[in-house]
């Protein structure tokens, strides 16, 4: 990928800041946990004190000649069940703060993310599509909005708990001995700037880490969903070797990236026990010689030990920032690819079919043109055939014509409307498809024919399957339209097909797509989807594309293009009599055969 195209998938804004715009809208959990972690706080800054208290008291008592024990440990009853009462209440909230986080917070928080990415999906243009693979969408979907939700609380961690509890020890240690304070805090701005520059240079990693997940789910997807041809050439080794590589490729960047970020953690613990070893010292020194209570000191002692929690916090969330930075570029940059254009313009509620195709340019890369100046028109109810080689641009007429693209120049017309500014939905509905891929989703054989519509009945769904010849087999399944379709079912291939083109015919949508409809298919089956889709026809426009020719010959107009380019138009009978492009095409496909090839009828 060029640095320009790494560029342009960059988020616009800042990523924490935009972050931090998708937390505010779980402000109100947040606040919650702002007040817990502000009782968590108390508690920190409350025992210290209170044990200072008592070990003041144990110093009094054992400096004193004659003290009643009895009465001394009287005394510490009320400290000590406050100072329990403190633990049993910081326990407490930590823990409801901890699941408030992890529960409420952070699953909203990837729950819209997650929302906002599949709503964002339905905005794309296909050509995005095309070209990103289902790989690298799922790693952002899953890896990267997984990670930013679990290390959200972390973050708010180092905002909340870090921050406001080193400031709140930071003033109690210059509250209670300036000397010591210094002792503490001088050596934390030298552990920040070293953990700093550490999280800076692994983020770098983690980015390129985030990359080899992409490519690591892409090579899954493409390995088992093509797992059949894989082991029909023998391919397992390779593929094992390209799986092994991009997983070597990962655990060497993820090393690296974890050798730094976790070097954070060690250099704020070595400072933070280098000032308590000071604080101690200096804490001693002062006490032998009597300028200091033996009380403050434990106290100091105390806040100084609960110094390194923040720290640890900081470094924590330092290194968690790391990992949600880069994870939130590649999901923030997805959710900054450029959008269709949204149309409100509607279709009438009826429409007849006409089509029309005016000085049409199209191409998926600028340098490289793929349809120009392509101009034929379509009367209602007619039969269109469009043929050619591979790659001629067949199936892209189609593709724009259904507005999954949208040309370059020119217009395409359905009843003297311009597609172009109709809204697509609305467009797309006036039409029914039967492709050479069948889809058919994991449910049951009447939710896969009543796919797409809304209050369809039984019978209307058993009336489409006999008109497409599919009632009698779908009968003979286990549970008859009720049979549940998946992977192991039991269907062939052209099976599947009379399933779609029941679909079809129960959709009833006045321009019909056939694309490849009877490829790879038995005779018998191949004279039943024909018979079925003959019917489908009538009184549709349809668009037949088709490698076999026999099957079009009875078309109104076919269309032959070449190299985006109609280079024959007309009927089966006109162009093999003016023996052009067309006709070469349709006798190189029989030449090999000895009976004549069928003509169309009279």
């Amino acid at each position: 990928m060029s640095a320009l195209e790494e560029k342009q998938k960059q988020p616009k804004k800042g990523v924490l800041k935009r972050m931090l715009a998708d937390v505010s809208k779980i402000r109100f959990q947040l606040f919650a946990v702002v007040g817990m972690a502000l009782v968590i706080i108390a508690c920190n800054i409350l025992s210290p004190q209170i044990i200072g208290s008592v070990v003041g008291k144990a110093d009094d008592f054992i400096r004193s000649d004659g003290a009643d024990a009895s009465a001394f440990l009287k005394s510490l009853a009320v400290p000590l069940a406050v100072l329990a009462g403190i633990y049993a209440v910081y326990s407490f909230f930590s823990w409801l703060k901890m699941y408030t986080l992890n529960n409420v917070v952070s699953r909203r928080f990837t729950c819209q993310l997650r929302i906002a990415m599949a709503d964002k999906i339905s905005r794309l243009p296909v050509s995005y599509l095309d070209k990103t693979k289902t790989g690298e969408i799922l790693a952002r979907v899953n890896n990267n909005v997984s990670m930013m939700g679990n290390s959200i609380h972390e973050a708010i961690d180092v905002l909340l708990m870090g921050v406001l509890q080193l400031t709140a020890i930071a003033v109690m240690l210059f509250y209670e001995n300036v000397p010591m304070a210094l002792a503490v805090i001088l050596l934390v701005p030298l552990s920040t700037v070293i953990s700093t520059v550490i999280a800076r240079k692994s983020m770098r990693y983690y980015d390129k880490m985030w990359k080899s997940y992409e490519d690591l789910y892409s090579c899954v997807e493409e390995d088992y969903g093509g797992i059949e041809t894989v082991k029909s050439y023998n391919m397992e080794e390779t593929m094992r070797k390209k799986h092994k590589k991009i997983n070597d490729g990962l655990t060497e960047v993820n090393r690296r990236a974890v050798f730094l970020s976790s070097a954070v953690q060690p250099v704020i613990s070595f400072t933070n026990h280098a000032s308590f070893i000071a604080v101690c010292l200096l804490g001693g020194l002062l006490a032998v010689s009597g300028t200091l209570e033996v009380a403050t000191v434990v106290t100091v002692v105390l806040y100084s030990k609960n110094f390194s929690g923040p720290l640890m916090q900081i470094a924590n969330g330092l290194s968690s920032i790391q990992h949600v930075g880069s994870a939130a570029k590649k999901v923030y940059g997805f959710l900054d690819e450029e959008e269709m254009s949204v149309e409100t313009e509607l279709l009438p509620e009826k429409i007849a079919g006409n089509v029309e195709f005016k000085d049409v340019d199209f191409s998926y890369t600028e340098e490289k043109p793929l349809i120009e100046h392509l101009s034929f028109s379509v009367r209602a109810g007619e039969k269109v055939a469009i043929v050619g080689p591979t790659g001629a641009g067949k199936t892209t007429i189609v593709n724009l014509l259904m507005r999954f693209y949208d040309p370059r120049s020119g217009k395409i017309e359905i009843d003297g409307f311009d597609i172009s500014e109709m809204n697509r939905e609305n467009v797309r509905e006036q039409f029914s498809m039967v492709l050479q891929d069948t889809w058919l989703f994991e449910g049951t054989v009447y939710e896969n024919i009543a796919y797409g519509r809304d209050g369809v009945t039984k019978e209307e769904v058993e009336a489409a399957c006999r008109a497409s010849y599919c009632d009698r087999f779908i009968r003979l399944l286990p549970k008859g339209y009720d049979t549940v379709i998946t992977d192991s079912t039991s269907l062939s291939g052209g099976q599947k097909q009379l399933l779609t083109i029941a679909r079809a015919f129960l959709s009833d949508k006045p321009l019909l797509i056939l694309d490849e409809a009877t490829s790879d298919v038995d005779t018998r089956t191949e004279i039943l989807i024909q018979k079925a889709m003959d019917k489908l026809m009538k009184g549709k426009t349809c668009f037949v594309i088709a490698h076999r020719l026999s099957t079009i010959v009875n078309a109104d107009m076919i269309i032959a293009v070449d190299n985006g380019k109609i280079v024959d138009i007309g009927t089966h009978k006109e162009l093999l009599e003016e023996g052009g492009f067309y006709a070469k095409l349709y006798n190189s496909q029989y030449s090999r055969i000895s009976q004549p090839p069928p003509e169309a009828e009279n």
